[in-house]
């Protein structure tokens, strides 16, 4: 194979899963990892695919999105699940794994690598004509993310995530809810609004002052500004607050009756297909839980299926949709980005944009032309949100809503039609080395 080195930065779950796809192919890699040596504030160890956040992969089962993903990401071949597997423990349809071997297994699979070199230390600045797969995870040092700042454009790079939860349109309890934008602006009608009235509003309001939140890291203390407010730090400074804020019914009355509502949640489409909606105003520290259990109290969202829950956190991201290709690659250079950098949210989706790089890299090395990723795959319908045009790009995990699938499907046929032709589309496929 080519005798060419390809650079893998960061030896999180996105370069590790990388590294190791390229080495299997014949490709000679150098893996930079700048810990232990440099630390960043959440890591405990220098360990290779070190799992920070919790051990969970997320679910197992079939009929789940994560759970889809993996056994898709497993039939192709990913090096890093398979590892995970060889460490799991019970954690019931979930796939857990005890994180320190789970690192030690991975850091014995690149060290052993014939074709892998792991280099101990900072990489603070890149070669454009360089085949470089950029994973450096969302505390990418200061001094390379200041490096990217002033390559790709200062404002393409977030440091504070400020996200809002976000629901599949089909779990919307529309006898609950309706179309109407404020005062009727517009030529469409944009937002979906979930009326409440004084009662469901004081309830709601409540559970929120009185809900436990998520500590802040060290790293995170003093980052809130005040036109970014939790909401429930919003609620606490008042029980009118919202109803005068992000849920003031103002120009929101209802189209059939015309009755103005005491407070209105609002939301808006989080993609094209109009088939997720993020919660307007609602970006929070609350447990995922308790997210759940609180915005269930909104009448129209008493069955809400939660594709991605709020945060609010330190999280270096890249804004994808308006700097990467369709290869998550950087045009003008040999670099590719992968894992949470580029706004896949989740220890899968860093996996399976790792795998995806390599792929994208090898396919540039050996000019191979007629290699893609199929859309109605896991990897397909995530790698295609985070390079659509998406003016409210924030970051995503994998989940139903971003697959494609005819609009006119009942409720109960989506899922299936999404898992059918998964499988149909996945079939023959194989990686361009194979």
């Amino acid at each position: 194979m080519s005798t060419a080195t390809v650079q893998v930065i960061g030896g999180g779950l996105a370069g590790s899963e990388a590294a190791l796809q390229l080495a299997s192919a014949g490709i000679n890699v150098q893996l930079f990892e700048m810990r232990p040596d440099v630390m960043t504030p959440a890591h405990k160890t220098g360990g290779l695919a070190e799992l920070v956040c919790s051990n969970s992969f997320k679910g197992n089962a079939l009929t789940s999105a994560h759970g889809l993903f993996k056994h898709e990401l497993l039939e192709v071949g990913s090096k890093l699940l398979k590892l995970a597997q060889k460490c799991s423990i019970r954690a019931g349809e979930s796939l857990a794994v005890d994180r320190v071997k789970f690192s030690e297994l991975v850091e014995n699979a690149i060290s052993s690598n014939p074709n892998i070199q792991l280099v101990r230390e900072e990489k603070s600045n890149l070669d454009s004509q360089t085949y470089t797969i950029i994973a450096t995870g969302p505390l990418t040092s200061p001094t390379l993310s200041h490096w990217l700042m002033d390559k790709i454009g200062k404002k393409s790079l977030a440091f504070f995530d400020s996200i809002s939860p976000v629901v599949d349109t089909d779990s919307i309890d529309f006898s609950h809810a309706y179309y109407k934008n404020r005062w009727e602006k517009g030529d469409t009608e944009d937002f979906i609004n979930c009326p409440l009235d004084e009662h469901t509003y004081h309830l709601f309001v409540d559970a929120l002052t009185k809900a436990d939140t998520i500590e802040e890291k060290p790293f995170e203390k003093k980052e809130l500004f005040e036109g970014c407010l939790p909401i429930e730090e919003l609620a606490r400074r008042g029980p009118q607050t919202l109803s005068f804020g992000p849920m003031r019914p103002v120009g929101l009355m209802h189209p059939t009756t015309g009755e103005k509502p005491y407070a209105v949640l609002q939301l808006r489409a989080e993609n094209r297909e109009k088939t997720l909606y993020n919660l307007v105003g609602c970006q929070t520290r609350l447990k995922q839980h308790t997210q759940k259990e609180i915005f269930q109290l909104i009448p129209a969202l008493r069955n809400a299926t939660f594709a991605r829950y709020g945060a609010m956190h330190r999280n270096t991201f890249i804004d994808s949709p308006s700097v990467l290709d369709n290869k998550l690659g950087l045009p003008g250079t040999r670099w590719f980005f992968a894992g949470q950098l580029t706004g896949a949210e989740g220890y899968t989706e860093a996996v399976a944009t790792g795998l995806f790089a390599a792929t994208m890299v090898y396919n540039d090395m050996t000019n191979i032309k007629d290699f893609s990723w199929p859309s109605e795959s896991c990897l397909g319908a995530l790698t295609k949100f985070l390079t659509l045009p998406n003016e409210q790009f924030q970051p995503m995990n994998l989940n139903f809503g971003l697959f494609p699938r005819p609009e006119k499907l009942k409720k109960s046929q989506k899922k299936e039609f999404i898992i059918s032709t998964r499988q149909n589309a996945m079939k023959d496929f194989r990686l361009p080395w194979e």
